[in-house]
């Protein structure tokens, strides 16, 4: 009587990087997350790229990893 597998919540055109223990508060975060929410992968690295908040470079380093995942793993088209 072992439980059943639970669906993935994500679909089959996403893919998902995570990242952990950044150092930061989480309302800094959901700030420069709110700017590239939504936005294409290549206009959200270019704003990435060009913000002055420090923790953007960490969320790029996770965007990355997600285009990469995508690439690798999903056989997903990313146009960079």
């Amino acid at each position: 009587m072992s439980k059943s597998a639970k669906a993935p919540r994500r679909k089959d055109n996403q893919a998902i990087a995570k990242a952990r223990y950044i150092k930061g508060s989480e309302r800094k975060l959901n700030l420069v997350a709110q700017l590239i929410r939504g936005k294409a992968a290549q206009k959200a690295l270019v704003d990435l790229e060009f913000s002055h908040r420090r923790v953007a470079r960490e969320v790029k380093k996770v965007l990355e990893a997600a285009i990469a995942n995508a690439e690798n793993n999903h056989n997903l088209d990313v146009d960079l």
